[in-house]
């Protein structure tokens, strides 16, 4: 796991012709790579929250020093948020294979979706001081590349359109985190 994080953030191109040889399964992706990789963020958030507390960004305000109830639920929900965010971009990554030339593979996406977040999730790190959390955006145009890399490999689509697919697939990705917060904000658990 670890070596293929690493050789996924130094070598991608090697990297995903690797995975397309291997076609890891989604399971063994799911267990070996997403659940121990999303961990990070979860646990860097709780410590954070632990030794640091809620900074705010405002001067002069105090810091306030969350209980373990609300540092443990920030962490489940960091964790879990994670893998889910995972499982919807391999669902807009499946649903517009078609367009693209691709075929439906869930399997598929779901490898692409997990190995492609695999930077933000090591950058996850950086939540050890809750105010840094702003460091880790520009992994994010990384992780586009990655995904865009994975598609091409896997299948889903040609080189030249896998940047719009990407693109297409944030946005996907995006409209149901919003509507799925609210609806989870709106029923009080988060």
């Amino acid at each position: 796991m670890i070596r293929r994080a690493f050789r996924l953030t130094m070598a991608p191109q090697r990297e995903w012709a690797a995975i397309a040889r291997d076609r890891p399964g989604a399971l063994a992706v799911l267990v070996a790579h997403v659940l121990p990789l999303a961990a990070i963020p979860a646990v860097a958030w709780m410590i954070g929250l632990a030794v640091f507390g809620m900074e705010l960004v405002m001067v002069g305000e105090p810091i306030r020093r969350p209980g373990p109830a609300f540092i443990l639920h920030a962490g489940l929900v960091t964790y879990l948020a994670s893998i889910v965010t995972v499982a919807i971009l391999a669902g807009a990554f499946a649903l517009l294979a078609p367009m693209y030339g691709g075929r439906r593979d869930w399997g598929g996406a779901w490898t692409v979706a997990a190995y492609g977040t695999t930077p933000v999730w090591l950058a996850g790190v950086m939540l050890l001081k809750p105010a840094t959390f702003i460091a880790m955006l520009p992994v994010v145009p990384y992780c586009a590349y990655l995904y865009h890399c994975g598609l091409h490999a896997l299948g889903f689509a040609r080189e030249r359109e896998a940047a719009e697919y990407v693109a297409i697939a944030f946005l996907l990705v995006l409209a149901a985190s919003t509507l799925a917060g609210g609806l989870l904000g709106h029923l009080h658990l988060l």
